[in-house]
Parts: C-alpha cells; sequence; structure tokens
C-alpha cells in the first residue's frame, strides 16, 4: 500500500480536532482537511482549551490540528490534556499551526510533546504533505523512536540499567539525540547521580538549546537541589520560548521573588495581561511580585520602574485590595503620601466601605497632614469597628497625644496594642 493509500485509510476513519480562536482560519483549515478526504461529520472544531477539551471527552479523537494560540492557553497545553486522555493511544497525531520562524523552532524543540507542525499560510499540498509525514511516522516509527519507547517501557518498569543500554544505542541513530539524553538524565537522577543527569539534560541542550524536556528536566534537578539561582536561569529561558500557562508562571513569578529577579517582574507581567484565563492564585502571585519589586526599586532610587509596577497592580489585581493597601502603605510610609493618594481612585465604590480602603484613607490623610480632629475622628471610627492596623493605631495615638487627650483617656487601648504589638511602645 502506497504513502498516499494509507493517508487515505487514515484521513477517512479518524475524528479530528481543528482548534483556532479565528473562525475564518478554523473554516479554512476544515475544508481542506474535508478536501483531503475526511469525513465531514467527523470533523470537530473549537475556538479554544475549554471547549476543546469537552470535544475530546466525548469524541475519540485521532488527530488534533491545533494553532500556536488559542483561546484559554496554547496548543501546548490542549497537546498535554490530549496525550493525559489518551496515554495509550499510538495512532493519536497532534499537528502545531504555526505562523513565524520562531513558533517553528519552538515547535521542533517540544520533541515527543508534538509530532509536526504546519507553517502558515498553508495549501492543501503542504497539509497532506506534512500529515502523510506525520501517520507514516506513527505507523511506521524509525528505529530511534522504537528505542526511545522500549527505554520508556523499561523504567516504568523499573529496569533502569536495560533502559540506560538502550538510550545509549538509541544516540547512535540519531545525529542530534536531545530525546535520548533526556530520558538518560532522567535515569541517572533516579540514581541520585545528580552531576551526571545536569550533564545529560546540558548536552541535550547543546543538540538543541531551547529542547523542551531537557530544559524541564535541568529546572527540575535545579530546583529539588535547592539551587534556586540556576533554576531560575533555566524557567525564565523556558518562559521566553515557550507559551506560558497559569500554573508555570505563577512557579517563575515566585522564583523571581526568591532569587530577587525584580527586574524581570514587568516581563512576567507582560505575559500575565495576554493570558485570556487568570486564576486567583496566579493574580496573587502577580500583585506580590509587583509589590516586592516596586518596594524594592524606589529603595534603591528607581521611583520611575517602582511607580510602574505599583501601576500595574492598580490596573490588574484591583480586585484584591490588600495589594493596592500594601502600596499606599507603604508609599506613605515613604514620605509619598501624596502619590499615595492617587491610589486611593483604584477602590472600588463598593471597596470603600471596607477595611482596606478605610485603612488607607487614613494613613493618607495623616501623611498629608490633614486636621488632627479628623485623624481622631476617622482612627476611632476603625478601631471601634475592630479594625487593629498597627499603622493606623500609631497615627491614632500619635495624633491623641500630640492633640492634648489625657493618657488615661488613651491608657486602655496603649495596653491593648501593646499586647497585639509589643513593638508599638517604641514608637
Amino acid at each position: 500500500m502506497s504513502k498516499k493509500d494509507v493517508f487515505k485509510k487514515f484521513i477517512e476513519d479518524c475524528e479530528i480536532l481543528i482548534v483556532d480562536k479565528n473562525p475564518g482560519s478554523r473554516n479554512r483549515l476544515l475544508k481542506i482537511v474535508s478536501d483531503l478526504g475526511a469525513k465531514r461529520h467527523m470533523i470537530h472544531t473549537s475556538s479554544g482549551v475549554v471547549e476543546a477539551t469537552d470535544i475530546l471527552k466525548e469524541k475519540n479523537i485521532t488527530l488534533v490540528l491545533s494553532d500556536y494560540v488559542v483561546a484559554g492557553g496554547s496548543g501546548f497545553d490542549l497537546f498535554k490534556m490530549t496525550r493525559q486522555q489518551q496515554p495509550d493511544n499510538k495512532k493519536l497525531c497532534l499537528v502545531l499551526v504555526t505562523s513565524n520562524i520562531s513558533q517553528t523552532a519552538v515547535a521542533k524543540a517540544a520533541e515527543e510533546d508534538v509530532d509536526s507542525f504546519i507553517i502558515k499560510p498553508y495549501t492543501l499540498q503542504s497539509i497532506q504533505e506534512s500529515l502523510i509525514a506525520t501517520i507514516m511516522a506513527k505507523i511506521s516509527p524509525s528505529e530511534y523512536t522504537l528505542k526511545i519507547n522500549e527505554a520508556k517501557t523499561c523504567i516504568g518498569a523499573a529496569d533502569l540499567d536495560r533502559a540506560a543500554e538502550i538510550l545509549t544505542e538509541a544516540m547512535e541513530l540519531n545525529a542530534k539525540p536531545a530525546l535520548a539524553l533526556f530520558y538518560l538524565g532522567q535515569i541517572e537522577y533516579m540514581r541520585q547521580y545528580i552531576d551526571e543527569a545536569q550533564g545529560s539534560y546540558s548536552k541535550g541542550l547543546s543538540f538543541n538549546t531551547i529542547h523542551f524536556k531537557c530544559l524541564v528536566g535541568l529546572y527540575e534537578l535545579f530546583l529539588r537541589e535547592q539551587k534556586f539561582h540556576e533554576a531560575y536561569e533555566v524557567v525564565k529561558k523556558i518562559s521566553k520560548y515557550f507559551p506560558a500557562n497559569p500554573d508555570r508562571l505563577g512557579e517563575i513569578i515566585r522564583l523571581a521573588v526568591r532569587t530577587e529577579n525584580f527586574v524581570d517582574m514587568q516581563f512576567y507581567y507582560d505575559i500575565f495581561i495576554t493570558l485570556e484565563e487568570r486564576t486567583s492564585v496566579l493574580m496573587n502571585y502577580m500583585g506580590a511580585g509587583l509589590y516586592v519589586g516596586g518596594k524594592h526599586f524606589l529603595l534603591n532610587n528607581d521611583s520611575q520602574t517602582a511607580y510602574k509596577y505599583f501601576d500595574n497592580i492598580a490596573v490588574s489585581c484591583s480586585e484584591f485590595t490588600k495589594f493596592n493597601r500594601a502600596v499606599i502603605t507603604f508609599l506613605v510610609s515613604q514620605g509619598l503620601a501624596e502619590y499615595a493618594q492617587r491610589f486611593l481612585s483604584r477602590f472600588s465604590a463598593s471597596d470603600r466601605l471596607k477595611e482596606d480602603y478605610l485603612v488607607c484613607d487614613l494613613l493618607v490623610d495623616a501623611g498629608i497632614k490633614v486636621e488632627s480632629h479628623i485623624i481622631v475622628k476617622k482612627g476611632l471610627e476603625l478601631y471601634n469597628k475592630k479594625v487593629r492596623d498597627i499603622h493606623c493605631m500609631r497615627v491614632l495615638l500619635a495624633t491623641m497625644e500630640a492633640s492634648g487627650f489625657k493618657p488615661e483617656k488613651i491608657q486602655d487601648m496603649r495596653e491593648e496594642l501593646s499586647l497585639i504589638w509589643p513593638e508599638i511602645q517604641a514608637a
């Protein structure tokens, strides 16, 4: 049977999923696949990850054609879900549709995660040629691929010695055996041969500098060994070349803060605002990263960068009013109450009845030196509402004392607060 006959039988018998957020692109790809012989009722389309996931649960999809960036994530996210749902489907074909050289390089580097790629603008012939090559590789895999699969089976059976032997044989069959070196690195790490595992991952990267699995292997190794600065440099590279997802971006932001790479926070914020799905967990990480970074830059006399970070918080993390509160509190502590005042407008009307706003309002008033009786009035209202904020209480006590309140009038308040914050006595 010729390759074209094999392809014709495959395309006629399989359920196909096309994912692209652009309706015109989806329909064009659907028509081309249909013209190649696919049955129309077996072709399913989706604009993004969520809808595609539902289709994958309902249909026995064999071929997925996904654009690089789709609604709710990327083609990589979708492929990962698909493989998890169909771990034993040897015929599953995952094809990434790319639009530029950079995306194509990433597709090549995502070895084993992406079966093939199609470059825009595509034609019926180019798609046919790509799919024929992909399907034939599935039906008649190369000796190198067979060795990799055999080694993976041995790893799953905990026969690490045999797996290592097979991978060594596989490396002789491929001029750039990055994937074989990744699995060899996995084996070496399982055996606690840390330096050897690092060497295997690094050697794999010498063949392909952005090989996804080798980068991830190296990152996880550094992280487990608590080499946080080294881990950060690797994961920063991953974030630069591969589509971000909320979970990975959150990990990167945490690591950037831990290693004090605050200068990169704007880069991660730019990725963050492009995500169609921003979980509350990720928004918390982003807000915390921007706040800590902003503090760092302001304390190091780079107010321009600091204010940019604080503005980013106000724009994109405003639903978490704790960050606005932290920013205003810090700015006031640095003698920048007038600048802090502008952030009060970032609170919604409903939020202005809540603790975070009321605390900030008092601190800004104190910072810009409004009349003492206003400070005392607002401070006592907060105190009577059981709000216990050390900054507000310091302001209230100092203002009451300066206004001539008798010591016995504030003694109970001072005693209570000294139990909560012993350090207030030193204020």
